[in-house]
Formats: structure tokens, C-alpha cells, sequence
């Protein structure tokens, strides 16, 4: 038999779950914005794993992914416990921004850094991105695995992609990978470069704070897709089956597609743009992935895939300028 889950000052019966609201800001207007929590208990022991979702506010593919993971089984079932952050940047949601935009206009510098989820492990005193991811540090450090769930920004779209922390962080970081494997995206990245693995990224602090974690992108940004939501389900319910805290076996991808770097495609000319390769084609150097056509119908840039490789991010915006992102090309492992 379990026992208690207590946290964030609430205990959860083995075999219950507990919506709770964590207090986190007061507005100019005395409004107290809080994270929706949802903490299960299992009726058995098990691990404790920490599962967040819209850490910026356009992201609503993975809030729905987490929502309807969790309608998929009761508490009893469950072994070892869930503390789930459905909603991981409220005033951002409410804005549909990846940032809190109307909080960030009214006092730009007094707000840097923005994004909260490059400032981890935050602090309890600074602005407030730095208090939000504060906050879930707090909440995070008390579980023993994390999943961090995104979708791109609006305008980019990925595979369903996981990306793991950097080796360098050792054994947290192999057990990272383990749970990354069986989650079963069937893309999943590996690799010492980037903004992913940098310093201050969720799922890297979790790891280097022995809470092996990583990120999963899926889908784009102010887009709900029931398609995708799917299948960020089924990966979602296989974390849980790995880590023994569900019964069934773990269902894998149609394919693993294993990746070590991302290679930036860029414009050199503005226009209309036109993408003629299908996300997750396999893609050979100087394969045609996209034209750029100005105003008039002249075509002003033929853009080449930079190496072999699997076309893993497209640009979904119907016009660039010179110097945005085309495409991104992953080199395999």
C-alpha cells in the first residue's frame, strides 16, 4: 500500500487525486494568478513523476496531450505517484503568447529574462519568469522523473521529437535516455549543441539535479490537433508502463530515427514561401526543400537541403524575409 503523497502543502490518499491551485503572483489589480495542479496518488508504491505542459502559452497541443493522459486511468490503478502542472505559464495562456506579452510590454527590462523556461532553476525573488520556474524547480526536485511537454512556436512545426540532456550529466542523463526511448516518439535527439541543451533548460537543471527529464516537441504553436494529441497520449501512457507505474506493455513508433545535430536553413531573400519537402522525409544534400517567390512571381531563392539528413522542422508561414527560418535538416546519429 502507498502512503501519502504530500506536496506543495497538500496530501493525496493512496488511490486519490487532488486538483489543487499554487499560488504564484498578484496583479496590479490585487488578482492572485495560481498553477493548476493535479496530484494522483497511486494505490501502490512507485516513482514520482513530475509531468508539465504549456510552459509558453501558445502550447495548447500539450496541454490537451497531459488533460487526456489523464483521463485514461483511475488513481487505483496507478503505482508510485503524478504531480502534473497542466498549465505551467497561466498569465502566457491567457495572452495565447508564448510569453505574458501585456505583463512584458508594461515593464520590458524589469522582466528580463522573459521565457521561463530557459532561467531554471529561477529564484523566489526575481522577475517573473524566474519566480515561475522558482516555483516548478521546487515541485520538480521532489519527483524522481520529468517529462517537459512543448510545441513549437507558431509558424514552425516538428516531428513529434524527443530531445534528451546532454551526456555530460551522466548517469541522470542515461537514465534520461532510457525513459526517452520507451516514451516513443520515434525521433529522438541527442546531441551537445543548441538551445536545448543549454544551461537553465528545464529538463537539463531537472538532470543535473539527479532528476533525469527531458523535453518533447510536438505539433506548432496555437494549434490544437486531436491527431496529435494522440499520439502524444500513447507516449505519455509508455513513460508510465517503462517506469512500472502503469501494467501493459510500452507500443512503439511506427520507426526510431535517431538524431545528433540540427542544421539551420535560412532565407537570403524575402517572399512568398513555398515548401516542397514533406516533414520527416529522409533528405539528401542539395535535395530541393523549399522556394521563395516575390510579389511579382519571380522565384528569388531555390533553398537546398545543407547535408543528408531527415527534414525535421518546417517553417508553416506563408511569406519570410531575408534571414528567418526555412527549414531545419537533423544530421543522424
Amino acid at each position: 500500500m502507498a502512503n501519502d503523497l504530500r506536496i506543495a502543502g497538500v496530501s493525496v490518499a493512496p488511490g486519490q487525486e487532488v486538483r489543487h491551485a499554487l499560488e504564484l503572483v498578484e496583479l496590479a489589480d490585487g488578482l492572485r494568478v495560481t498553477l493548476p495542479l493535479l496530484l494522483v496518488n497511486g494505490a501502490h508504491d512507485g516513482p514520482r513523476l513530475y509531468l508539465g505542459a504549456g510552459i509558453h502559452g501558445d502550447e495548447v497541443t500539450s496541454i490537451a496531450i497531459l488533460a487526456n493522459t489523464l483521463r485514461q486511468f483511475p488513481a487505483a490503478r496507478l503505482s508510485g505517484s503524478l504531480v502534473c502542472v497542466l498549465v505551467q505559464n497561466p498569465l502566457a495562456l491567457h495572452s495565447d503568447h508564448r510569453i505574458p506579452i501585456g505583463h512584458y510590454l508594461k515593464s520590458p527590462l524589469d522582466q528580463s529574462p522573459i521565457d521561463p523556461w530557459s532561467v531554471f532553476p529561477g529564484t523566489p525573488d526575481g522577475p517573473l519568469a524566474e519566480v515561475l520556474a522558482h516555483r516548478r524547480f521546487e515541485l520538480i526536485t521532489q519527483c524522481e522523473y520529468a517529462i517537459d511537454m512543448h510545441t513549437p512556436t507558431r509558424g514552425g512545426r516538428y516531428v513529434p521529437i524527443t530531445l534528451l540532456p546532454p551526456v555530460a550529466l551522466g548517469a541522470p542523463a542515461r537514465r534520461a535516455e532510457e525513459l526517452a526511448i520507451a516514451f516513443g516518439s520515434g525521433y529522438v535527439m541527442k546531441t551537445d549543441k543548441g538551445m536545448y541543451v543549454r544551461d537553465g533548460i528545464l529538463a537539463v537543471e531537472a538532470t543535473r539535479h539527479n532528476v533525469p527529464a527531458f523535453t518533447f516537441e510536438i505539433g506548432e504553436g496555437g494549434r490544437l490537433e486531436p491527431e496529435l494529441v494522440t499520439i502524444g497520449t500513447r507516449c505519455v501512457l509508455n513513460a508510465l508502463r517503462h517506469l512500472g507505474m502503469l501494467a501493459g506493455p510500452v507500443e512503439p513508433p511506427p520507426r526510431v530515427v535517431r538524431m545528433r545535430e540540427f542544421i539551420g536553413v535560412r532565407s537570403q531573400r524575402g517572399g512568398l514561401l513555398f515548401t516542397d519537402a514533406r516533414l520527416g522525409d529522409m533528405v539528401k544534400r542539395r535535395q530541393p526543400l523549399a522556394r521563395i517567390v516575390n510579389v511579382y512571381g519571380d522565384e528569388v531563392e531555390h533553398v537546398e537541403s545543407p547535408a543528408d539528413g531527415l527534414f525535421v522542422r518546417t517553417t508553416t508561414l506563408s511569406t519570410v524575409a531575408a534571414g528567418e527560418r526555412v527549414a531545419t535538416v537533423a544530421l543522424l546519429e
